[in-house]
């Protein structure tokens, strides 16, 4: 799969303003390629109504001052701040190959499994699980949830890594946000991926140039930069144990 139109988005941040490039142009309403699911011809504006976002409830939240529609996916489950996103929906949708319809049967299964699942607020803090799928309120019908490809594989992750502390290490590692950008480098060839304002950067100049969707070219040259990122990451966290 060559060119993916970005419609499902899912952001983990610590700092909320990097996203304010990306937020801009889809703002204003760039016009997207016909993509597959669309009738032949037709064509999008990549703008507040076409574009879903779910993530981490900090995030969430600052979306949603911005104007957009967002869902947080892994609300509850904090673990006293030591990760928040190691969540078996998200993983799912970032990591599901399009080209194999078992991944998306799976996803619609996992859907309809966790939308008919009615968890209580006070359960959920207990389990540290959220129960609901990207985009699906407690007790719903999947059919009824508003918005986007609600079971759909997410199209781009965007993700970045809270600073190391020296001074509060290993403490300071960032579990999830790690394991977030290993599953979109895995799976580069149907997610895009933005992990540091550079890449983000890359990232709003190829929606421009693509009226809104990502080029496997693109996917792949993000995520070997990923990897190395990754790697360098884990060479700094080798040297503050000495």
């Amino acid at each position: 799969m060559d060119n993916i139109f970005v419609r499902n988005i899912f952001a983990a941040v610590f700092d909320k303003k990097v996203l304010d490039p990306i937020l801009e142009i889809l703002k204003a309403g760039q016009k997207a390629r016909p993509f597959s699911g669309r009738k032949s011809g037709t064509r999008s504006g990549l703008g507040l109504d076409n574009v879903r976002f779910w993530g981490t409830e900090g995030t969430v939240e600052y979306l949603k001052q911005k104007g957009f529609k967002a869902n947080s996916v892994v609300s509850g489950f904090d673990f006293d701040g030591r990760v928040k996103t190691l969540d078996r929906k998200v993983f799912a949708a970032i990591l599901a190959d399009r080209s194999k319809r078992k991944h998306l049967s799976e996803l619609k299964k996992l859907a309809r499994y966790t939308s008919e699942v009615d968890f209580d607020s006070s359960e959920v803090n207990k389990l540290g699980v959220s129960g609901l799928t990207p985009g699906v309120e407690s007790g719903s019908h999947l059919e009824d949830t508003p918005g986007v490809g609600d079971w759909q594989p997410f199209d781009l992750v965007i993700v970045n890594l809270y600073p190391l502390d020296k001074k509060n290490f290993p403490e300071s590692m960032d579990i999830g946000g790690q394991a977030l950008i290993r599953a979109a480098i895995k799976n580069y060839k149907n997610v895009a991926l933005a992990f540091d304002a550079s890449s983000l950067a890359s990232l709003v100049r190829e929606l421009i140039s693509n009226k809104g969707s990502t080029t496997l070219s693109f996917r792949k040259k993000q995520a070997q930069k990923a990897a190395e990122f990754i790697a360098s990451r884990g060479k700094l966290e080798d040297s503050l144990f000495i």
